[in-house]
């Protein structure tokens, strides 16, 4: 794997330039509209084949990438793949653990994934017609849906795509958000609020406007996140009868009370509208995740950059500061210039006769908050290689004088596609971020594939997580690739994340497979040895807690205390310990009430036993 590394830090005279935005601002309060109770009833499971909304014409755009393409794809040769994978190997590779299908074809293209996974081990994984329901810790599926039965109790017939999900862990729900209709007249932004950390349980539905504006203007492309109090859904607002890449008029931003959601309340809203810059509005607001829980700051921070430019240098930082309604909320965007440029991607390579597969664009496709750094990524063409890479951006001092580094990754053999990054540290000095990015090559089969890195240019090895079983021929001409894929870090175990995302299968369809991966400390162990007995006694505890164990042979154990974020609190005890029965006590004064893990720690990188404890 390639790396390219260019450090660019930005003053304030005249290099970072910093905006103040008057955007509109519209109030909405939305009742709730319906009721999904979590049943999994029949599902007709209807679809249409969705390949573009809409159908996708020649465009500029399309004609520049032909164009790069032409001049930067280099036809490798037998000669040049011996000579392997070129990477940086600082950091360890990282290990899949779990690992299953996901959603199957379902006659639309492209797959569209996402997924998101509870402290409870449930897990939700969304395409771009279907919601799919699994609970990790047994192994059990527990449905698949459509969502239009999903989000059935709201009576909107439109077709339903664009999904979106995240799991909220401060608040321990989730939420869905679909897109339904592609014109002004039945656009509709549906939102699925869980009541409970049950997936299978009640969920309240809502229905936002598509086109809030009654205009001829129709929405899509969602993008969400959530900080201590709100919901933020990012669209984009197209014309009616004209291409996603002509049609676009600006991006808007709906800023929604999360709790009022996961009550079953009317939510109160609020519609940013007019975030421009230089009267040219900012395209595509990727919304910036937390890293671990949604800070308590009611600000949400956004990042874009030019991605139907052929080139360009330039990184939007928008920043919203206070909630929905605040007569004192200010709406600002920093304009970030590097020295290294991202390039609009080109067509990707696949086996068969296929096509290729489209890239779309260099949007930004990820990003969360964690450390006062923002790490973001988008697909970009390396013109040294001719390939399509990664461009992984990391903004320090975003709050103030914030600095810009940029890096390049790219392969010699294969083309990247859609990445989408998540941090998978320990703790606040710990900025591991773990990539999940889609791959193929003329003589290798669409998956998709992980890297590590420690937002300093270090990289793992690209580690595969699903191999393609074939090439994927379903329209004429290129395939849809994307538009998106799915990773979460998952809250309550530190260096864990759970990815989802497209393969090729032997019938030249494709499909999703969900797995977990993480740093080699994490997973691709036991979990439970199936020959220790474990207790952990009292529990919720006040100041003295007891761990018996008893092991069948003579074990070196780390014992270890984590918060809920994967954080490692403190170490208890690293001992040999003999085969047999033995009681471990401590005293828990120094730890502040809370929800921890206690986790036992063999060094042959097996997990004992995992315990969630309460300190009261």
């Amino acid at each position: 794997m390639r790396k390219t590394l260019v450090t660019f830090v930005l003053v304030l005279a005249g290099i970072i330039s910093v905006i103040a935005q008057h955007p509109a601002r519209t109030s909405f309060l939305i009742p709730r509209a319906g009721v999904n109770d979590g049943s999994v009833r029949p599902d007709p499971n209807v679809s249409v084949q969705c390949i573009e909304h809409p159908a996708q014409t020649s465009t500029g755009l399309q004609r520049t990438k032909d164009s790069l393409a032409a001049i930067y794809r280099n036809r490798r040769t037998p000669a040049s793949r011996e000579s392997g994978q070129p990477h940086v190997a600082a950091l360890p590779s990282p290990v899949v653990g779990t690992t299953f299908a996901g959603n199957g074809f379902n006659n639309g293209t492209p797959t569209d994934n996402e997924v998101a996974i509870g402290n409870n081990g449930q897990l939700i994984s969304v395409q771009n017609s279907t919601v799919f329901r699994y609970n990790t810790t047994n192994s059990t599926n527990l449905g698949l849906q459509s969502l239009t039965t999903f989000f059935t109790g709201l009576g909107v017939t439109a077709g339903k795509y664009d999904p979106k999900v995240l799991y909220d862990p401060q608040a321990n729900r989730f939420i869905v958000v679909c897109l339904a209709g592609y014109t002004s007249g039945n656009s509709h932004i549906l939102v699925g609020f869980s009541n409970s950390d049950s997936i299978n349980g009640t969920w309240h539905l809502y229905e936002l406007p598509g086109n809030p504006f009654n205009d001829t203007l129709w929405t899509d492309y969602p993008m969400i996140s959530v900080n201590n109090n709100e919901l933020f859904i990012t669209v984009n607002l197209l014309h009616d009868n004209q291409p996603w890449q002509t049609g676009f008029v600006e991006s808007i931003v709906w800023q929604v009370n999360k709790w009022d959601g996961y009550s079953g309340d009317s939510i109160r809203t609020e519609l940013h509208s007019g975030i421009n810059t230089n009267g040219r509005p900012v395209r595509n607001l990727c919304p910036v995740e937390a890293g671990g829980l949604p800070t308590a700051s009611p600000g949400m921070y956004f990042v874009s950059d030019r991605n139907l430019d052929a080139s360009n240098d330039t990184i939007f930082l928008v920043y919203i500061s206070d909630t929905a309604n605040s007569p004192t909320q200010t709406v600002t965007v920093s304009m970030l210039e590097s020295n290294i440029s991202y390039w609009a991607p080109i067509p990707a390579d696949q086996p068969g006769t296929g096509g290729s597969l489209q890239t779309n664009d260099a949007r930004i496709l990820g990003a969360f908050l964690e450390n006062n750094m923002i790490q973001f990524v988008c697909a970009s063409l390396d013109t040294s290689t001719g390939n399509d890479g990664i461009y992984h951006g990391i903004i320090l001092n975003p709050a103030s004088s914030p600095t810009l580094t940029c890096y390049l990754y790219s392969d010699s053999l294969l083309d990247y596609g859609y990445p989408n990054i998540a941090w998978c540290g320990y703790n606040g000095t710990d900025n591991t971020a773990m990539i999940m990015f889609l791959h193929s090559d003329s003589t290798v089969f669409p998956g998709h594939s992980v890297i590590l890195t420690d937002a300093a240019g270090d990289l793992s090895p690209r580690v595969q997580v699903k191999a393609g079983l074939g090439y994927v021929s379903i329209i004429a001409g290129d395939e849809r690739w994307g538009d998106y894929t799915g990773i979460q870090r998952k809250y309550d175990a530190g260096g864990t994340c759970w990815v989802n995302g497209y393969y090729g299968l032997t019938n030249h369809f494709h499909a999703t497979w969900v797995s977990e991966v993480g740093r080699s400390a994490d997973v691709g162990m036991v979990e439970h040895d199936s020959d220790a007995v474990h207790s952990v006694y009292p529990n919720p505890f006040d100041n003295n807690i007891n761990i018996l164990f008893s092991i069948p042979v003579h074990r070196h154990i780390r014992f270890a205390v984590y918060d809920m974020q994967g954080r490692l609190c403190e170490v208890l005890m690293e001992d040999e310990f003999k085969a047999g029965k033995s009681i471990l006590s401590f005293s828990t004064d120094g730890l502040p009430p809370g929800a921890y893990m206690i986790r036992g720690e063999v060094s042959d990188g097996s997990v004992l036993f995992t315990e969630k404890v309460i300190a009261q």
